[in-house]
């Protein structure tokens, strides 16, 4: 699939998901069963989530991503770190909450959330791997950058 073929795609698929939110939307309004109500407004806050991620996808096809700086990336990875134990936690407790329960509808829905945690654990694990290393931007990159093509190495030439 080539570039073009990508970001039409992507549209196509920001705008199914803009439409799953407006359907559970219309369908919620006046549903009195709060467990399935709630269910149905799980789902559509994940294709908000899809949408806004599907954003940030068009925007990384269209271009390259800007480099982040050494201090936004220790911030950043500091951030991550601490979500993901956050997340490992939450993995444990809900997975708890799965085995302790006598009530199906608890299972259900600590089943779920517990899921949804997983993925949340392993896709901060890929962030940190796949964009906070490789694309900080160091000063010694940035000297490297700059002198090492010349023949006078940062002195003057002449």
């Amino acid at each position: 699939m080539d570039k073009q073929e990508t970001l039409k795609f992507i549209d196509k698929q920001i705008d199914l998901e803009l439409r799953i939110i407006e359907i559970v939307k219309e369908n919620v309004e006046k549903l009195g069963n709060a467990f399935v109500k709630d269910l149905l407004l799980g789902i559509s806050t994940d294709s908000k989530k899809h949408a806004v991620l599907l954003k940030s996808l068009r925007k990384a096809v269209e271009g390259p991503t800007p480099f982040i700086s050494e201090k936004e990336r220790d911030k950043i990875a500091k951030g991550i770190e601490a979500h993901i134990k956050m997340e490992e936690e939450a993995v444990k407790t809900y997975g708890e909450l799965v085995a302790k329960s006598t009530d199906d509808q608890v299972k259900t829905i600590a089943s779920m959330i517990r899921e949804d945690e997983l993925r949340h654990h392993a896709l901060l694990k890929e962030l940190h791997k796949a964009v906070i290393e490789p694309e900080t931007l160091t000063e010694d990159m940035i000297w490297d950058t700059m002198w090492k093509d010349t023949p006078w190495h940062g002195s003057p030439g002449g």
